[in-house]
């Protein structure tokens, strides 16, 4: 195993990921763990693949969002090419979705948090155009993170766009790709293992709000889907919202009822025992003395 690449000394090995081998590592100028993926010879041995590669490596670097999986660095030394990027604890949710279906509330604020980078990625003219269930993690805190942002379309799965010839990070107008592959992963979230397609949608028991925004941004026509990453954010939040208040209302438990009711019965008592206290005043000052 790899022990040191320039000045990050390497922990331990992750594994094989879609772009190269993974390890853990230390940054020993800024004493921050990282993770780092030697990039794989297939993109760095040929050098017109290297370059496209780099330049939308080099355009990944500068986003910048708390559900982005941060790319510090791309460095380059002797024939290797590796990416310095944040370290991520947690689990895919393709990993979580093999495990069966998601609680709603809880694919609603991964999916809203995802909306989000995408938005803040989308602003700045990037797209991630291959977004997938393994690309997304959630940290032990609840937290989504979009791993490869603006290099999926280098991972083994989408080498055939990779050999177009041009950048393979031209972004699509108005970023509809991104919102239909978010919509797909929703729904994949919602029904458990596998990718389920919107085809299935139907088979898949979901609050009808949560129907309406998976049936728009799963839409067979791009004109007719989220124009926007934020737009659809919001609508997942407002979904989110209603979902608590439902869930408030069906946790309530029955003892809490009498406890309710008898507020109005307790009023009433303090207004008797101040009125009570009032007259026993008002009895004892107009005693004679």
């Amino acid at each position: 195993m790899i022990e040191e690449l320039g000045h990050y000394r390497i922990l331990d090995e992750v594994g094989p990921g879609s772009l190269g081998d993974v390890y853990r590592a230390r940054d020993t100028r800024l004493g921050r763990t990282v993770a780092i993926t030697v990039v794989r010879p297939d993109i760095v041995d040929d050098p017109v693949r290297r370059k496209r590669f780099l330049a939308d490596a080099r355009a990944a670097t500068t986003l910048s969002h708390p559900n982005i999986a941060i790319l510090y660095e791309v460095r380059e030394e002797a024939a290797a090419v590796y990416l310095v990027r944040e370290f991520v604890p947690g689990r895919s949710v393709r990993k979580l979705t093999d495990a069966g279906p998601m609680n709603p509330r809880r694919a609603v604020d991964l999916a809203a948090q995802v909306a989000d980078a995408l938005a803040e990625a989308h602003a700045e003219g990037v797209g991630h155009r291959m977004l997938r269930s393994e690309f997304i993690l959630e940290t032990p805190k609840g937290s989504g993170k979009i791993l490869d942002f603006g290099l999926a379309n280098w991972t083994r799965s989408g080498e055939g766009e990779g050999e177009a010839g041009q950048s393979t990070n031209a972004p699509e107008p108005d970023h509809r790709r991104d919102i239909f592959d978010l919509g797909s992963i929703l729904l994949e979230m919602l029904a458990g293992t596998g990718r389920p397609g919107p085809a299935r949608m139907d088979s898949v028991r979901m609050p009808e709000e949560l129907r309406m925004i998976l049936e728009r941004a799963l839409n067979d026509d791009p004109e007719r889907r989220y124009g926007a990453a934020a737009t659809l954010a919001a609508e997942l939040r407002s979904v989110g919202a209603i979902l608590d208040v439902r869930n408030e209302a069906s946790e309530m438990p029955e003892q809490g009822l009498p406890e309710r009711s008898s507020k109005p019965i307790l009023a009433w008592l303090a207004a008797i025992a101040i009125l009570s206290a009032l007259a026993a005043l008002i009895w004892l000052a107009s005693r004679p003395s």
